[in-house]
């Protein structure tokens, strides 16, 4: 979660408070792969905000993912909401490679989401915005007998 920032805006009595979400963004290259080819995506964004991955229908058409029987319904940030088809692809980023879900919908723009962190087993550092491991690769999980 973004770190908050909370100022305060002093004008005549009482004094108010402001609260002013900080968000940084992260970006990294990312190729997503499906049955047909594979798409190299330059400085594709991150959003640890968003669950899915989100993608244009045309690259997941291009490259062959591979479509769920299934719709989900997308809540946006005014409020608002969606109806996205669900798709798996391959995607390999910071010398890691796994499968994640990925939507589309009508004007849809990339995004890398939370979910392809944790199948990947990635985390954003966030003073320096870049991947970081969360785990050794390959795990994904700990376990100890």
């Amino acid at each position: 979660m973004p770190p908050r920032v909370a100022l305060k805006l002093i004008c005549q009595e009482p004094p108010i408070l402001l609260l002013v979400q900080a968000v940084s963004t992260a970006f990294t290259r990312a190729l997503v792969k499906g049955e047909k080819g594979q798409k190299d995506m330059q400085r594709i964004p991150i959003d640890t905000g968003a669950f899915f991955t989100i993608l244009p229908s045309e690259v997941l058409f291009e490259i062959g993912a591979y479509p769920w029987d299934l719709k989900v319904r997308l809540e946006l940030d005014r409020g608002d909401s969606l109806e996205a088809r669900v798709y798996s692809v391959v995607v390999a980023a910071q010398g890691r490679e796994d499968v994640t879900l990925a939507v589309t919908f009508e004007g849809a723009q990339p995004v890398l989401g939370a979910k392809f962190l944790e199948d990947l087993g990635l985390d954003v550092d966030s003073e320096s915005g870049l991947l970081e491991p969360s785990r050794h690769h390959g795990f994904a999980f700990n376990y100890e007998p």
